[in-house]
């Protein structure tokens, strides 16, 4: 189960879910690894011209009832100029993020 909750700006996992979708994701995407002092995220070297989030990968979340796609626009998010990061953390409590959520239409 999680939480999907308006109010938390990340998408946080259960350890060794988080584990897995990091692992997938690392082994899809083909840039350098940024590793932020002050941050536990994964993040990427996207450089600063066209869109950074071009060649990122889609993400699907599968519920009982449906399945939610996600873009990369809603599962990367801007770090600092040049700088893309994981907007998915692991935590104990599952919560689906505002970043996930943004700009979808939920029926």
């Amino acid at each position: 189960s999680i939480i999907i909750d308006l109010g938390t700006s990340l998408t946080f996992l259960a350890k060794d879910v988080y584990g897995q979708v990091a692992n997938a994701v690392a082994n899809v995407i083909n840039r350098e690894r940024f590793y932020p002092p002050e941050q536990d995220l994964l993040c990427y070297h996207v450089g600063n011209n066209g869109d950074p989030h071009e060649g990122l990968p889609e993400m699907t979340f599968h519920f009982a009832s449906a399945d939610w796609k996600l873009p990369p626009s809603n599962i990367f998010r801007m770090f600092r100029s040049g700088i893309i990061c994981l907007a998915i953390k692991d935590e104990e409590m599952p919560i689906f993020g505002n970043i996930a959520q943004q700009n979808m239409h939920v029926v």
